[in-house]
């Protein structure tokens, strides 16, 4: 089962290490980034998700809010990236 064509779902950042685990492991990180974007608040779309090449933060389920990226040169206010 493939998720070809699947739109946004929710934010990465607010997926259960459960739910992240019931992923088709098929998924491909640009998949991922279409399904479970990082958060608004975060310039580094959708390459964000992307594993060990991606925010090692947003992909060991460290964040948990805006609070936590503000130090981040990564970081843009809410709404200012185009959600998707």
């Amino acid at each position: 089962m493939k998720p070809k064509g699947r739109k946004f779902i929710k934010y990465f950042h607010e997926l259960t290490k459960k739910e992240f685990d019931a992923i088709p492991k098929a998924t491909t990180y640009l998949e991922l980034g279409e399904m479970y974007p990082p958060p608004p608040w975060c310039s580094h779309w959708p390459e964000a998700v992307y594993g060990i090449m991606g925010c090692a933060s947003l992909c060991s389920f460290m964040v948990t809010g805006e609070d936590y990226c503000k130090g981040c040169d990564q970081f843009l206010p809410t709404g200012r990236r185009n959600k998707p």
